[in-house]
């Protein structure tokens, strides 16, 4: 295991750190350029893979993610490969609003492909695809947290103190033998336009290792590029089996998250009462913990879980999100680490430890321990 953290004063700043850190830990750099990134207004639908448009494009259809005057913006590229499979991350600055407020914000996000070739536009890369989003963000941050195996590359992001955001991509830990296995995941609630209360009971917010609020039936993920989670399995004739871990009811041909980390809807967040129960071991972990007896609160597995195609009511379990768990923070603060036996996790909010809705996004007691130490 490789952790390392620091501070890092702008969102270029903490894309070199990437790259050093993920180098280190047995990633390629493949490319390091400024290319041009578009802009359309996010009413006009969701973008496509094979264009040079932006995910804050298709983050929303609130005013926030408007182009705010701005329709391009030249933004810091890091192309790093593994195993065949690259991630392409873009870091910019735009204009945008975040917490209600007006102004220019940093953006992280990031897009996987087969491979990388040199000359080749980011957007026309083999099997391009636009998935995980991180932003707005201040645009001095706070701090950073990296962790990696060598399979995987996990990125805290403190964005302000105690307040965090989280990017992760690379290889599932598969059950089983099938072609794909890398994925991309990130946690970027929704803004609003107009915003009065902030709330994690939001159910288009995009959380981390698990369910969001998007229900994009599979075969769209050919032409669109809606940001969530994803993770690639050529299982059921698919050649290029992207499957975005939906928090939708089932419904033929949607990716519902099975069993993977979160809640699938308002309900069953924020310790309201939960309705469904497709919400399964992981939002149950949550309300039933800590345990009374003992006040501790177990960590579990992110699950990686897919409808099959054609659906008659069946999923797979496909593996797990590697050396991450989910897990009940009221017992710890921000930054914590747990020792058992000789490994140590280092634990986070989901973003914000806060209870009370307002202009900052709040997560409660949702967290995630990351693996520092094996």
């Amino acid at each position: 295991m490789a952790y390392v953290s620091g501070a890092s004063a702008d969102i270029q700043s903490l894309l070199i750190a990437i790259k050093n850190f993920a180098v280190a830990s047995g990633w390629t750099a493949s490319v390091t350029d400024s290319p041009s990134l578009t802009f359309t207004n996010p009413l006009s639908g969701a973008v496509t893979h094979a264009d040079t448009r932006s995910l804050v494009s298709s983050l929303s259809s609130s005013g926030a993610y408007a182009t705010q005057g701005e329709t391009s913006v030249v933004a810091n590229r890091l192309v790093l490969t593994k195993n065949g499979v690259s991630y392409q991350l873009f870091a910019f600055n735009k204009k945008l609003i975040k917490n209600g407020v007006s102004g220019t914000y940093a953006c992280l996000e990031a897009w996987a492909c087969d491979g990388f070739t040199a000359g080749v536009a980011a957007n026309l890369q083999s099997n391009n695809r636009k998935f995980a989003m991180v932003g707005p963000l201040a645009t001095s941050l706070y701090a950073y947290h990296l962790f990696s195996n060598g399979d995987f590359v996990h990125v805290v992001i403190e964005e302000t103190s105690r307040r965090f955001r989280h990017l992760s991509f690379g290889f599932i830990k598969q059950y089983g033998t099938f072609a794909g296995g890398q994925y991309l995941t990130a946690a970027c609630p929704i803004e609003s336009s107009s915003l009065t209360a902030f709330d994690f009971t939001t159910t288009n917010h995009q959380v981390p290792f698990g369910a969001n609020g998007y229900s994009v039936s599979g075969s769209s993920l050919a032409t669109n590029g809606y940001p969530g989670t994803y993770v690639r399995a050529n299982i059921d004739g698919w050649t290029v089996g992207w499957r975005l871990l939906s928090s939708s009811l089932s419904v033929n041909g949607r990716d519902s998250y099975g069993c993977s980390s979160y809640g699938n809807d308002a309900n069953s967040r924020g310790g309201s009462t939960q309705s469904f129960s497709q919400s399964l071991t992981h939002d149950l972990a949550y309300h039933c913990s800590p345990q009374s007896y003992n006040g501790l609160a177990p960590m579990m597995p992110c699950y990686v879980g897919v409808n099959r195609t054609p659906y008659v009511g069946t999923w797979t379990l496909l593996g797990e999100f590697p050396d991450v768990r989910f897990l009940n923070i009221s017992n710890f603060n921000p930054g914590d680490e747990l020792i058992l036996g000789t490994d140590v996790w280092k634990i986070f909010p989901l973003w914000n430890k806060a209870y009370a809705g307002g202009a900052e996004p709040i997560s409660y007691d949702y967290g995630l321990a990351y693996r520092k130490v094996a």
